[in-house]
């Protein structure tokens, strides 16, 4: 926590000034964003909104220059302090500029909202009928900017990247893909969808999993790999039973860093059941996976353990929701395609052979007889 810059005002034996209620102001406003600042950790950005967005950004290009519109914002930054900028009067946009024509290699732009709490700005309408006239009112000052976009940028507690800038033949656009900081998995559009999807499919691969058990189980003779898979899917339910009241009823009030973490664990309990048979058991395991979904063990293996060990970053939530989202996607698909089979351990290639008997049996049933 960085030292405290303004003091409490001793109010004792004093003439009262319009300076120390406004330093009284600075003092309680700095340890209050000071305190809030300690638990927003990964837990900051655009606030949930029943709207499609709670930000809306704009570019405009005017002669030799860019201009990047902030239009609305309504969020919250690391450092505590609550953003709600609305359309505003044209002499009060939130903008900032690029040079059309730059021969910088940067192809990307994080664009930073950066808010002054101290530093105050009159606002509202002027009551021309005070004297002196004045402003009833005062807002902090913001400021918008673009920075090059590097991976792992730190901006200060009260900087907040609101969008991601890219150049292109045609000039500079706003990348539809980014997600910027957000509080929740409600407070944007794609991470409703995600949200939406991610519960579809952990639902999917739960009924197939139970499927899949209740054919294991009362399969009479069992193969080694039907054997390694009843291991395995035993260990991916008992996780699933554990995360599914919490994610039913909270999933879109949970943060992104917070699914990120119930999906890497998730990860992980795959990864670690994976030592509960033998070496070759597991290798024979996942050549048959490979069968079913065309991903080979390695990097059967490799998936899971990136998105074990990947470092969260807040400023690229969509990284963390794609790798995840594959995960299940490719979980789905194989848990849906063996739950379907008439026994667990059916090899395709057996599928196939049965296939084309049945075809060539039809076809020599229904050869016609002539006398």
């Amino acid at each position: 926590m960085d030292k405290f810059v303004h003091r409490q005002v001793n109010w004792g034996e004093m003439q009262v000034r319009a300076t120390h209620f406004i330093e009284m102001e600075n003092f309680l406003l700095e340890r209050i964003l000071q305190t809030a600042s300690v638990s927003h950790t990964n837990h900051y950005g655009l606030l949930p909104t029943n709207r499609e967005t709670a930000i809306e950004i704009q570019t405009m290009k005017i002669g030799e220059v860019t201009r990047v519109y902030l239009k609305s914002y309504n969020g919250i930054t690391s450092g505590g302090y609550l953003v709600r900028i609305q359309d505003s009067e044209e002499e009060d946009e939130l903008y900032c500029e690029l040079e059309n024509k730059t021969e910088t290699p940067q192809e990307a732009w994080d664009i930073v909202l950066t808010i002054d709490p101290f530093e105050r700005k009159p606002t509202n309408i002027l009551d021309i009928k005070a004297d002196p006239p004045r402003y009833a009112y005062v807002t902090a000052t913001y400021r918008l900017n673009t920075i090059p976009h590097k991976e792992n940028t730190i901006y200060t507690p009260n900087s907040i990247v609101v969008g991601l800038l890219r150049k292109n033949d045609y000039g500079y656009q706003l990348d539809g893909n980014y997600i910027p900081p957000a509080l929740t998995m409600s407070s944007h559009e794609s991470l409703k969808g995600y949200g939406y999807n991610f519960s579809e499919w952990i639902s999917s691969i739960e009924k197939a999993l139970q499927k899949i058990l209740e054919k294991i189980q009362a399969q009479p003779n069992r193969t080694s790999v039907a054997n390694s898979i009843l291991v395995l899917s035993k260990e991916m339910l008992r996780f699933l039973s554990t995360i599914n009241y919490h994610w039913k009823n909270n999933v879109k009030n949970l943060t992104p860093y917070q699914v990120t973490e119930i999906l890497s664990s998730f990860a992980a309990s795959m990864l670690t059941s994976l030592l509960f048979v033998s070496r070759k058991e597991k290798e024979e395991m996942l050549k048959y996976f490979h069968e079913w979904n065309g991903i080979t063990p390695s990097n059967f293996e490799q998936m899971l353990d990136e998105i074990i060990n990947k470092k969260y970053n807040h400023n690229q939530i969509n990284q963390s929701m794609v790798s995840v989202g594959n995960l299940l996607q490719m979980l789905n698909e194989l848990f849906v395609s063996l739950s379907q089979l008439e026994f667990v351990g059916q090899h395709r290639e057996s599928i196939v052979i049965s296939e084309r008997q049945a075809q060539t049996n039809t076809t020599s049933g229904s050869r016609w007889m002539v006398d």
